[in-house]
């Protein structure tokens, strides 16, 4: 498996020249080859990685820049932050920001779908920011991992209620079971400080987090 690179400053100029969202498929063939320099052909998860990879190493420093990028296999977008006194809520539909005034960060009808206390952390993001994760290529553990990304933007909320409980900011699979097992030996209602809802409430997020975070 190899790693495509592939010019992040003309990516970054193509998606600010667009009008609209755009898709992986109409990156993939813009800016990935089908042949290596061999004549082998690249596979598609080679093409499919390289373009996520370069896809989020620009999203990583685009807020400086002050914009945002989108990311979806299917509404892919790079577009300048709202200003003071507008709203920031990203509309994924149609491809832009609200932009209702406010003296907020969001208007009134967006307040309530952000929540300031817990924190929002992207599995995917993880995933191909490390380009050594391409070796997965299509192997049975990339369907693992795969899964686990379905399961994060179905329960994304709980599963950042999760690490919250487990203290976890960048969680992989032997951190969250090495601080399973110092919740357990903590809170199990065997110990003198145990309390069986607690332990519940461990097991839930722990079943939930293993299912998510495979390597």
């Amino acid at each position: 498996m190899e790693l495509i690179t592939i010019n992040r400053a003309e990516l970054r100029k193509y998606l600010m020249e667009l009008s609209a969202v755009t898709g992986e498929y109409e990156i993939l063939k813009k800016f990935t080859p089908e042949f290596k320099e061999n004549g082998e052909p690249y596979s598609m998860y080679e093409r499919h990685f390289s373009v996520y990879h370069a896809l989020y190493m620009l999203k990583r420093e685009s807020g400086s820049s002050g914009l945002y990028l989108h990311i979806d296999p299917l509404k892919i977008r790079l577009i300048r932050l709202p200003g003071p006194g507008f709203c920031g809520h990203y509309c994924e539909d149609k491809g832009d920001f609200c932009m209702n005034e406010t003296d907020d960060l969001f208007c009134e009808t967006h307040t309530g779908d952000i929540d300031p206390v817990i924190p929002s952390f992207d599995p995917m993001a993880q995933f191909y920011l490390d380009p050594e994760n391409i070796a997965f290529g299509e192997s049975e553990i990339l369907h693992d991992i795969m899964k686990g990304f379905r399961i994060y933007f179905l329960k994304k909320r709980e599963i950042d209620e999760a690490l919250i409980l487990f203290n976890l900011e960048k969680p992989a699979r032997k951190s969250i079971s090495r601080r399973y097992r110092e919740l357990a030996g903590r809170f199990h209602p065997d110990r003198y400080s145990g309390s069986e809802d607690k332990m519940k409430e461990i097991n839930r997020a722990y079943t939930l987090l293993k299912a998510v975070f495979v390597v």
